[in-house]
């Protein structure tokens, strides 16, 4: 995914996702390598399958940014 497909703030809120991802699996001792970081993030993104639209779309936006 190319960072000009996002604007300025939805890239940086995309940044802080994949940033929270990786604290929390180095946290729990997990490598944080990017096949590692874009598991965690599909996941996630499928537990909160309901919550908010403009959620959803940062983790798919996330994990296209990080998936190997």
């Amino acid at each position: 995914m190319k960072r000009d497909v996002l604007s300025d703030e939805d890239y940086d809120e995309v940044c802080r996702v994949v940033g929270d991802a990786v604290i929390v699996l180095a946290e729990s001792g997990h490598e944080t390598q990017r096949a590692d970081i874009a598991r965690l993030l599909t996941r996630t993104r499928q537990q909160r399958a309901h919550d908010e639209r403009d959620e959803q779309r940062m983790l798919e936006h996330a994990i296209r940014l990080v998936k190997p």
